[in-house]
């Protein structure tokens, strides 16, 4: 899923890496909205939230990648069928804060995504503090694709704007960074049977984020990260 983009920035996406394209009129259009999301994660406008937004996917059936191993031991990875069960992780966090806003679905549909952006509504409503969520092109995200998005854009209205990437553009969205450090402490070559023992994986992984919300912001390469020691978490 983001194997090209990791190839093409192994360790951090930051802001300013959206503005370099290459160069080419076939490429103008694109690069303008690369830019314009860009310069709205370098300053974000005062008193709005904004907040990068993506879905990842848990199955019992482990994501497999390299992993170390003692000379002359291969270490089995169990798969417990064709049609495992599966869970999303559907989550949007604060460019600003490095807070996590999370919901868990059974599907990846607009259903879900409502659900997560109402509870953004409610952490910045609190905050007094209208919201901006960027988020890829999915239908599930447009209101040209969901009903419900479009019911949702209208109710809050000015309160609540969706600013979408570029089509076909993983690596503008930082969050994919993200979900590539939980998929390592999650979902790579584990040895789970119990869908709800996934999930304590995952639960324990957005606890450790949540300690840590400068951990999140320097992952995802956010401006507004402190700068203090590093260290894994």
């Amino acid at each position: 899923m983001y194997s090209s983009a990791s190839e093409a920035c192994p360790c951090r996406l930051s802001a300013s890496d959206l503005d370099g394209q290459a160069p080419g009129a076939t490429t103008t259009r694109l690069c303008s909205k690369k830019g314009a999301i860009s310069r709205l994660l370098k300053h974000p406008p005062q008193g709005v939230d904004v907040y990068v937004q993506d879905e990842a996917e848990m199955s019992l059936f482990p994501t497999l990648t390299r992993m170390w191993m003692l000379r002359g031991h291969q270490r089995r990875i169990r798969a417990p069928g064709v049609h495992p069960p599966k869970r999303h992780e559907c989550a949007a966090t604060d460019w600003r804060k490095g807070t996590i806003v999370r919901i868990r679905a059974e599907k990846r549909n607009a259903k879900a995504f409502c659900r997560l952006v109402e509870k953004c509504m409610v952490r910045s409503s609190r905050r007094k503090r209208s919201v901006i969520i960027v988020v890829d092109r999915a239908r599930i995200h447009t209101p040209e694709g969901s009903r419900l998005v479009a019911e949702l854009l209208k109710t809050y209205g000015k309160r609540l704007r969706l600013r979408y990437l570029p089509s076909y553009s993983p690596e503008c969205m930082p969050m994919e960074i993200f979900w590539n450090d939980w998929r390592d402490q999650v979902t790579h070559n584990h040895d789970r049977l119990k869908i709800r023992d996934l999930e304590k994986d995952s639960d324990c992984y957005f606890a450790r984020c949540a300690r840590h919300p400068d951990h999140v912001l320097r992952r995802i390469g956010s401006p507004f990260a402190k700068q203090c020691q590093n260290r894994k978490f």
